[in-house]
């Protein structure tokens, strides 16, 4: 029968030829992707075999094949199989990413053949990368597939996620940048997550982490574009030795090799635990001394939120994108007449002509908080993607509730109601002291990093023995801190890093103050000096932390491929 069928065929075809005329010839492919489709009713049923064939010319085209013809094929369909089909027929593809820029795709059906083909010479794989900069700059359409590589600047902390479908998730965001140096967002999902948070841990990696996705996408994650991995069909490489891989790894050690910088470049960093930041950071410190601290640094603080600040904005007025100011303005829209008018809502546009930005917001996160410990009380700002992971809302959601409540003819509170689970929890923060805080005796630092977590917690508290020192009624310094200074030094000169004291130069402490009226005025002006009355400490029954629902697009990773 099979020899019968290649009889009536004439030639193999190329997938570039296939029209809708006929049934009747042959292709040569390998699979280079396969993703498995389950029964809605029963999920340990495969509904549909989804792939991407690859003729020996690189080009490609999706393919199916349903459960009914499962049985007859299911030897053959293997991930980097290349395959004989004859007689295969084009059925319309009407999946929601078009991974090939055919909107047909191949289908096996009864009267198919099929047959491992021993005399392949086409490519192994076949990738067409985008350039990040036309990724970032809007350039390319959201939830359009693509190939990207580059090199992983930094790597973040593994997510938890909910899906609008009720299921959990797992989401790993990252930096990467490519040979012309352009940096540019990523985000991972599942199992992709997972593999790529594992490798980037794993103490045997590569210095210079690079990674490459097939069949990824365009990806718009909090209105900044990036690029992602697309679920059905995508393939991830991470340390693996393909040549496009290698050889980018190269010319970019080559690249910060030839820079003035490149003794500072230690290779891909990893922000991927909260626990690493926390507990391995030296520069732990007492709010009642962070004044003495005479050079710009981060350190580390714990304490028990305490109030509120009501009077300063809790989110920043400015471009999402770029930071610049913006405008509202009102749209117009064109009439079947081809007449204009204006419609009742209004757009944010940024100011800056060179802001290439879409989905522009002017309301990202900035929460003035007074945080205090057994030392003293400190003004801290929380920022926009510590406090998002935080509330587990965006702040033009909660702009949005606030709108809601105007509207309905309720007096609003200053700020979202979801804040007062704030209020009475310890957190730790990495904070930063900036040369104007130094500078000005300006204390109202901003926030880099937070956990309330109560395992790093307890491990923060053994470490610098605070559980002691906060049952002491004295502000003497922690037991962790050996007193190499006289008996005598004032506690408040006096800056604890770990295990060292570090006298403060009293010189440096004596001339801070601003040297006119006017100057203090609008330090108060500029820096938004707090006013003890401007906050509220109304301490509310803590709730439960908002669940967070976001859409990743398809619910599960059927088949992730990461090739390591």
């Amino acid at each position: 029968m099979e020899n019968r069928l290649k009889m009536e065929v004439a030639k193999v075809s190329m997938l570039n030829d296939l029209n809708t005329f006929s049934n009747n010839y042959s292709i040569r492919v390998k699979i280079v992707s396969m993703s498995k489709k389950m029964m809605n009713e029963n999920k340990n049923e495969i509904y549909r075999l989804d792939m991407i064939f690859m003729d020996e010319m690189g080009t490609m085209i999706q393919a199916s094949c349903l459960h009914k013809m499962l049985g007859k094929f299911k030897d053959f369909l293997q991930l980097d199989e290349c395959l004989l089909i004859t007689k295969p027929s084009l059925a319309a593809n009407k999946s929601f990413a078009k991974y090939t820029k055919r909107n047909d795709k191949i289908s096996l059906y009864f009267y198919t053949s099929v047959e491992k083909c021993l005399d392949w010479s086409g490519p192994k794989y076949r990738f067409n990368f985008v350039n990040l900069k036309d990724v970032v700059k809007n350039k390319i359409e959201v939830n359009t597939v693509i190939d990207w590589t580059g090199y992983v600047e930094v790597c973040f902390n593994l997510e938890d996620t909910s899906k609008k479908d009720g299921s959990k998730g797992k989401r790993l965001n990252m930096r990467i940048e490519d040979l012309e140096g352009q940096k540019c967002p990523v985000t991972l999902w599942d199992d992709f997550a997972i593999d790529m948070f594992a490798y980037m841990n794993d103490k045997k990696r590569d210095k210079y982490v690079v990674i490459l996705c097939h069949f990824g996408m365009v990806n718009l994650y909090r209105g900044k574009r990036g690029v992602a991995n697309g679920f059905e069909l995508s393939i991830l490489f991470i340390g693996t030795d393909i040549e496009d891989i290698s050889s980018f790894r190269k010319r970019y050690v080559e690249r910060i090799s030839a820079s003035s910088s490149s003794n500072e470049h230690v290779g891909s960093n990893v922000i991927s635990s909260v626990e690493d930041e926390f507990l391995n950071n030296p520069d732990f410190m007492l709010i009642g001394f962070l004044g003495t601290i005479s050079t710009t640094k981060k350190v580390l603080v714990l304490g028990t939120i305490t109030a509120i600040c009501t009077d300063k904005l809790w989110y920043y007025n400015g471009c999402n994108h770029c930071k610049s100011s913006v405008e509202e303005r009102f749209v117009t829209k064109e009439n079947v007449d081809a007449s204009f008018d204006v419609d009742h809502a209004k757009s944010l546009v940024c100011t800056n002509d060179k802001c290439e930005g879409v989905d522009i917001y002017s309301i990202p996160f900035k929460i003035p908080i007074r945080v205090q410990d057994s030392s003293s009380t400190v003004s801290l700002t929380l920022f926009d993607f510590e406090a998002y992971k935080i509330l587990k809302k965006t702040a033009k959601e909660l702009l949005a509730i606030q709108d809601q409540v105007v509207n309905s003819g309720e007096i609003p509170k200053p700020y979202p109601e979801i804040f007062d689970t704030l209020i009475g929890k310890r957190y730790a923060f990495i904070i930063n002291v900036k040369d104007y805080n130094i500078e000005h005796q300006v204390e109202n630092y901003g926030i880099s990093m937070a956990t309330n977590d109560d395992e790093i917690l307890a491990a923060l508290c053994a470490k610098f023995n605070l559980n002691q020192h906060e049952q002491s009624e004295s502000l003497d310094v922690p037991d962790s801190c050996s007193l190499s200074t006289p008996v005598d030094l004032m506690k408040d000169e006096m800056s604890c890093s770990g295990d060292n004291v570090t006298p403060a130069s009293k010189a440096l402490v004596g001339n801070k103050n601003p040297s006119s009226d006017e100057t203090k005025r609008n330090i108060r002006e500029v820096c938004d000096v707090d006013d003890a009355l401007g906050c509220s400490s109304t301490k509310r029954r803590m709730r439960d932390e908002l669940s967070q629902d976001e859409d990743a697009g398809v619910s599960t990773l059927l088949i992730p491929k990461i090739e390591r």
